[in-house]
């Protein structure tokens, strides 16, 4: 009987961790501006500072499923038209552009970090995202893009300059939304996904 009793709670608890998962499609866009705005009072360091101890390859997760993540083809983009516009009227570059399906459980802290990287002219990006849900869909974003090549030291070198946006962000699904800094900008787009009923 004792062993029937451990086996249904071991049953129950699973089921209640099947229960909060809640899968999204995400979709990220970063972009870096033309010109960055130095008008900000931002001291600039010569190197990215550390991310997370702990954290996962972005792509690498992408292409193994870890943690059952897909990557959603990209004709199926929300935020096309948005990445042409930035290209075509405000001259930025894309330094990241995904769309996947997320399983999002609760408990920021105990979700990973997957760290992102980008390449576009002299902008490069190396960030660090992590998701989880609660009421809202939460962010917590750790992102870096550098802009190689237009300070000089004064021995003649060249200094990259390294942007940083470090953020917390509760997001309703039905939104866009948008994290701003003058180096460089955030588009998050999510959709919930319909589980299939057994």
């Amino acid at each position: 009987m004792k062993s029937i009793v451990t086996l249904f709670s071991l049953w129950m608890m699973a089921s209640h961790v099947v229960a909060e998962v809640r899968p999204y499609a995400l979709e990220v866009l970063i972009f870096a501006r033309p010109e960055p705005v130095h008008s900000i009072s931002e001291l600039f360091p010569t190197e990215a500072p550390d991310g997370p101890e702990q954290h996962f390859d972005f792509d690498f997760a992408l292409q193994t499923n870890y943690q059952n993540l897909r990557a959603l083809p990209n004709y199926s983009h929300v935020l096309a038209n948005e990445a042409s516009r930035i290209q075509s009227q405000l001259g930025g570059r894309i330094l990241f552009h995904t769309r996947w399906v997320h399983p999002l459980t609760e408990g920021q802290a105990n979700n990973p970090w997957f760290r992102i990287q980008g390449l576009s002219g002299n902008f490069s990006l190396d960030g660090y995202m992590r998701w989880s849900i609660d009421r809202f869909i939460e962010l917590d974003a750790d992102l870096r893009v550098s802009r190689a090549g237009v300070r000089m030291a004064p021995d003649g070198t060249s200094i990259d300059e390294v942007y940083r946006l470090s953020e917390f962000r509760k997001m309703a699904s039905a939104d866009v939304h948008y994290l701003d800094h003058p180096a460089f900008g955030v588009l998050i787009a999510s959709e919930a996904i319909e589980q299939a009923s057994e």
